[in-house]
C-alpha cells in the first residue's frame, strides 16, 4: 500500500518524528506531442468504466490509497478515495492503459525536463495514454545521421570550416569574396600548410560546396554519400578510406547479383539528437524545428551530438537484375503495407514518403547480413547498423545500403568487419545468409503473415528471422519482408536471390 500526491493536499497523518514511506509509482500519462504528467489519480478513483473522466466528480478532501488486492496485472491495483464522506468505491487500474481509457483528460502540456517553466499549450487533438515508466514506446529518439565523405574529411577542408580559422581568414571581412593573398599566405605558414592546396581549398568551400548552403532533401544528401562511396579511393589521412576490390575476383554467383562491393575501411559518423517522440515511433527521416522546442526553452544553433569512428561493406545490387525481380509478382505484395504507411501519415498530418518496391530486398537483405554478421565476426547485433540508399528516378538511382559499426573511441572498433567483404569470404557469407533467411521458428506463420511488427508494416519478418535492436535499424524495424530475399518454396521467384535458394534446397552447386 503506498500514499499517493493529491495535488498538495496532505495523503494522511502520521506520527511525529516519522517519516512517511514513499513508493515511486510507475504510472505515467503522455500525449503524441512528447508532454508528459502524472497519472489522474483523483479523477480515476470517481470516476466510472465507460464514462469520460472529466465526467467524474472528485470529493471535497480526497484521500487516496492504491492498494493490492491479489489479483494479476492491472486489476489487483485498486486506487480508493478513503476522504470523509466520500461515497466513491473506488476503481482499479484494469482497462487504464488503453487507447480511449483516458477519455476527457485534457493534457497538461506539462515538460518536466525543462524545468518549472517547461508547460506549454498542447496543441494535439489525440487522447492522452497511460504508459509505464519502463514502457519501450514511452521515448523513441529521433536521430540524424551522416557520414563524413570528401571533401569535408580532406584534413584542409576540415581546417578551413572550423569558424575560428575563418574569422582568421577574412578578418573583420564579410566572407562574400576570396581573402586577399597576403592572408593566405599568412594563414598557411602558421599552419605549415601548402599555399595553393589553402587557395583551392578556400575556393571549393566559396564556390557553395561548403556548409550553410542550399538545404537538400534526405535523399539528395544521402545520393551524394552514395556517389562518394562509389568514388575512387581518397587519401590515407582523411577520415573516410575506402577499398574497391576486382569484381572480378568474385565469383559467378556475386557478380549475377551485385554490381559492387566497397570496403569502408575507415568512416566518421556524426549522429545528432534532433528531438524525440512518445507512444509511437517517429516518422522516418523527418526533422521538424518544434522538436528543438523539446530540448530547450531557449532557441540556440547547435543540438547535442556525437562523432564516431568505425569500418562497414557497401553493398550495391545490379541494378538489371532488380529490374528483372521487380517485373516478378512483387509489386502487388505491398499495396497492403504501403496503404497502411500512408494512412499513418494522414493520421499525423504529414505527406507519405515514396517507398519503392526494392526498399523491402535492400532493407532486410541487409537485417540479414547484420544478424549473419554477429556470427562471423564476433560483433554483437546492436553494435552493427545499417545504412539504406534507396531511390528511383530523378538522376539518383540507388541501389546500396551500407553495413558499418562505429565506437566513441578516436582508434574507432576492433576491426574484423572489412575482412568479410573481401573475396572468399563474402561468397561464403551471403550463402549462409540465404540458408538463415529460408527457415524462421515461426514458420509457417512468419512466411505466411500480411501484416506483423509495428505498425503491421511488415510482411514475412519477426524476431525469430529478421528483425534487429533498434540501435541497428534506421527503420525501427517496418518495411521488412524475408519473402524479397529468398522468395518462397512454392514460388522462389518472389526473391532476389531465387535461383541461389533454389539450388540450396535442391543440394545443387550455386557456383
Amino acid at each position: 500500500m503506498a500514499p499517493l500526491h493529491t495535488g498538495g493536499k496532505p495523503c494522511g497523518t502520521f506520527p511525529e518524528r516519522r517519516r512517511p514511506r514513499m513508493i515511486a509509482l510507475r504510472f505515467v500519462v503522455a500525449c503524441d506531442e512528447g508532454h508528459i504528467d502524472d497519472f489522474p489519480w483523483v479523477l480515476w478513483a470517481h470516476s466510472r468504466p465507460g464514462l469520460p473522466l472529466d465526467l467524474a466528480v472528485p470529493c471535497a478532501n480526497p484521500l487516496l490509497r492504491l492498494k493490492s488486492i491479489g489479483k494479476a496485472g492491472l486489476m489487483g491495483l485498486l486506487v480508493k478515495c478513503e476522504g470523509e464522506g466520500c461515497a466513491a468505491k473506488g476503481r482499479s487500474l484494469l482497462g487504464s492503459a488503453g487507447p480511449r481509457s483516458l477519455e476527457g483528460l485534457k493534457c497538461s502540456g506539462n515538460r518536466p525536463w525543462l524545468g518549472p517553466h517547461g508547460a506549454e499549450l498542447c496543441q494535439s487533438a489525440g487522447i492522452p495514454r497511460m504508459l509505464q515508466k519502463g514502457a519501450t514506446n514511452l521515448y523513441f529518439a529521433k536521430l540524424a545521421s551522416s557520414i563524413l565523405i570528401p571533401p569535408y574529411s580532406d584534413p584542409l577542408r576540415k581546417l578551413v570550416d572550423d569558424e575560428h580559422n575563418w574569422r582568421l581568414l577574412f578578418g573583420n571581412g564579410s566572407g562574400n569574396g576570396m581573402p586577399d593573398e597576403s592572408r593566405l599566405r599568412i594563414f598557411a605558414q602558421m599552419k605549415k600548410i601548402n599555399y595553393e592546396a589553402l587557395k583551392n581549398t578556400v575556393s571549393q568551400k566559396m564556390s557553395g560546396l561548403g556548409p550553410g548552403g542550399v538545404r537538400q532533401s534526405e535523399e539528395e544528401y544521402r545520393f551524394s554519400e552514395y556517389q562518394a562511396l562509389l568514388a575512387p579511393v581518397g587519401s590515407t589521412e582523411q577520415d573516410f578510406i575506402t577499398e574497391s576490390p576486382s569484381m572480378d575476383k568474385y565469383q559467378k554467383i556475386i557478380l549475377e547479383y551485385f554490381d559492387r562491393i566497397i570496403l569502408v575501411k575507415k568512416l566518421a559518423e556524426t549522429l545528432v539528437l534532433t528531438g524525440f517522440s512518445r507512444i509511437t515511433p517517429p516518422p522516418y527521416r523527418e526533422y521538424d524545428e518544434k522538436d528543438r522546442r523539446q530540448l530547450s526553452l531557449i532557441a540556440k544553433p547547435w543540438l547535442p551530438g556525437v562523432r564516431v569512428f568505425g569500418e562497414g561493406v557497401f553493398l550495391t545490387l545490379r541494378k538489371a537484375q532488380v529490374d528483372c525481380w521487380l517485373q516478378g509478382d512483387v509489386t502487388g505484395r505491398y499495396d497492403e503495407i504501403l496503404k497502411a504507411h500512408n494512412e499513418i501519415y494522414r493520421r499525423i498530418g504529414r505527406q507519405p514518403r515514396e517507398i519503392p518496391s526494392k526498399f523491402f530486398l535492400l532493407h532486410t537483405l541487409a537485417h540479414l547480413l547484420v544478424r549473419r554478421l554477429s556470427y562471423e565476426c564476433g560483433y554483437g547485433s546492436s553494435a552493427l547498423r545499417e545504412r539504406i540508399y534507396c531511390w528511383e528516378g530523378g538522376g539518383m538511382e540507388m541501389n546500396g545500403f551500407l553495413i558499418y559499426t562505429a565506437a566513441g573511441d578516436s582508434e574507432g572498433t576492433m576491426g574484423g568487419l572489412v575482412e568479410q567483404g573481401r573475396p572468399g569470404r563474402f561468397e561464403q557469407l551471403l550463402m549462409a545468409t540465404l540458408e538463415d533467411g529460408i527457415w524462421c521458428s515461426s514458420d509457417p506463420l512468419c512466411i505466411e503473415s500480411r501484416g506483423q511488427g509495428i505498425d503491421s508494416l511488415n510482411r514475412a519478418a519477426c524476431h525469430a528471422c529478421a528483425l534487429l535492436p533498434e540501435t541497428s535499424c534506421e527503420e525501427g524495424n517496418r518495411f521488412l519482408d524475408r519473402v524479397a530475399v529468398t522468395g518462397t518454396p512454392e514460388a522462389p521467384s518472389l526473391g532476389y536471390f531465387g535461383d541461389i535458394v533454389s539450388s540450396i534446397l535442391t543440394g545443387s552447386d550455386g557456383k
